[in-house]
């Protein structure tokens, strides 16, 4: 049986209008919770699917140039190259610019965490997530290591 809904009168299954207020009869097909669910789920499945497709397309431009930042910052602090200035040890230029490519990696590296947590948003997957920790955990080293030879000189 149905009612109508502006009136709560109950109607014929196969009326068009209430026979009391003249209201048209709107009939709403209802779902029940276990269709609701395999639909739900058909969709997420097409999804994934869909989002395992792009997988190999995706690249993040950032970890390569985090890599060779950090690394140039790395060699110049680890070796007291004295390019810049004179006398003994790594100079205060040279310290200054280590702290500028170990900063420069810092940045690089933050943006190449947010491409990836982008990507991870748009299709469930990170790239190289390891190399991206492992170079933060350097980059992080070596701005300490160079902000320590810096204010201690």
């Amino acid at each position: 049986m149905i009612y109508c809904r502006k009136c709560g009168a109950q109607l014929k299954d196969n009326a068009k209008f209430c026979d009391s207020c003249g209201c048209e009869v709107v009939k709403i097909k209802q779902i029940s919770y276990a269709d609701q669910y395999k639909a739900k789920k058909h969709a997420n499945r097409s999804t994934t699917l869909q989002k395992s497709m792009h997988k190999k397309d995706e690249k993040n431009p950032y970890i390569a140039a985090s890599i060779v930042a950090v690394m140039m910052a790395l060699i110049l602090a680890m070796f007291p190259w004295n390019l810049i200035g004179k006398g003994i040890g790594t100079s205060l230029a040279m310290r200054i610019a280590v702290i500028l490519l170990a900063l420069l990696g810092d940045y690089h590296i933050t943006k190449a965490k947010q491409v990836n947590n982008l990507i991870f948003s748009k299709y469930g997957y990170r790239v190289k997530e390891n190399i991206v920790s492992f170079i933060n955990v350097i980059a992080v080293f070596v701005t300490i290591m160079g902000m320590f030879a810096l204010f201690t000189y």
